[in-house]
């Protein structure tokens, strides 16, 4: 093999060891991205919250009326033991369900913690007078009381829709805090996607129950449950189905509720899980979409380092560059004896030095 020939070799293979180098990185980062949390469309606010004294008796807060129903109010009171918390609220002047929107009917109790941790404390139901309370408990020593309205009592976060939050008194016992930029779920995470619901309620016959329970497998429905959440839909539609036998016969009313509340349930977790399984789908195509421009760019740019690797390779061979001081120097080659002249003799010799005078 000639030097030229080798020193292309070597200066190709050298070329190629650099862009395996450089695309194998880019496509172990594309592979594996960086770790992302699911979060739902939300709006931000700040609420306060109360840190209650252990063992120091009841005290109150009130409920001040906010955003959609400004003249609402109501009290609570609340008395911190060692492990528990009792909660006693009272609330006037709601808005009669369905009134604020076709999806929202009902009325949600929310605890809150400043590190962001909500519990669901229960549904109020109010009369005609828009008038309602609730007994509840939790664990929770410090937390923010509020109350929004909602399109059934199992949500499992707070809507936008925050119509009572708690207000200290002077007289409170406990320590404030304030919990800046609190997420609350955009209204159209519960609403029915298309045509809102248009519901005509008669209280008098049907529960409100039932209400709640059609508008959440409807819901459910509306966020994509029937694909990504097809097993708990099942459950939620057989158990609508079981509530409605039981309305159609005039079943006790105990029974349809509990078939109702069974029915909003199984809705939910089907709701919240086809919610979580499309913003995974998102992501993981997003991750894909990622890696493939990764791919694509590591690809591009080893093979312009190759093919100009293999342009310098070349460009040298044409020069004729020395070998490296690595290869072993060349062998001179063997040349042939030179053969003495033949002088002509005799005859020959004479003729030649007669030539020659």
């Amino acid at each position: 093999m000639r030097y030229q020939d080798m020193y292309r070799a070597i200066s190709t293979c050298l070329a190629l060891m650099t862009s395996v180098a450089f695309i194998l990185p880019a496509l172990a980062m594309a592979g594996h991205p960086q770790e992302q949390t699911l979060v739902a469309s939300s709006v931000k606010r700040s609420v306060t919250a109360v840190g209650y004294q252990v063992g120091g008796g009841g005290t109150k807060v009130d409920l001040k009326g906010s955003g959609p129903l400004p003249g609402a109010s109501g009290d609570a009171k609340v008395e911190a033991k060692k492990g528990i918390t009792n909660i006693e609220v009272n609330v006037k002047h709601l808005a009669q369900p369905g009134r604020l929107a076709n999806e929202f009917l009902t009325y949600v109790l929310w605890a809150v913690s400043p590190d962001g941790r909500t519990l669901n404390l229960g549904e109020i139901q109010v009369n005609n007078s828009g008038n309602g309370g609730i007994k509840a408990t939790t664990q929770l020593q410090t937390f923010s009381l509020f109350v929004t309205a909602e399109p059934y009592f199992a949500v499992t976060h707070p809507s936008e829709l925050l119509v009572l939050e708690n207000s200290p008194r002077k007289s409170t016992k406990g320590k404030i805090f304030v919990v800046n930029d609190y997420p609350l779920l955009e209204r159209r995470q519960y609403e029915k996607l298309g045509n809102p619901l248009a519901l005509t309620m008669d209280l008098k016959h049907v529960p409100l129950e039932m209400y709640e329970a059609r508008n959440s497998v409807e819901i459910a429905k509306s966020h994509g449950a029937e694909k990504y959440a097809p097993e708990i839909l099942t459950k939620a539609e057989g158990s609508l189905k079981m509530a409605e036998n039981s309305l159609a016969r005039k079943a006790s009313k105990k029974e349809i509720i509990s078939a109702a509340r069974q029915t909003v349930g199984f809705s939910e977790d089907a709701r919240a899980l086809a919610v979580n399984r499309q913003e995974a789908e998102k992501i993981e195509q997003e991750r894909q979409a990622a890696a493939a421009k990764a791919r694509a760019e590591a690809e591009a740019k080893a093979a312009a380092q190759a093919a100009e690797a293999k342009r310098q390779a070349e460009q040298e061979a044409q020069r004729q560059v020395r070998p490296p001081f690595w290869l072993p120097p060349p062998r001179p080659q063997r040349q042939g004896r030179r053969q003495p002249e033949r002088r002509p003799n005799g005859p020959a010799r004479q003729l030649k030095r007669c030539a020659l005078n």
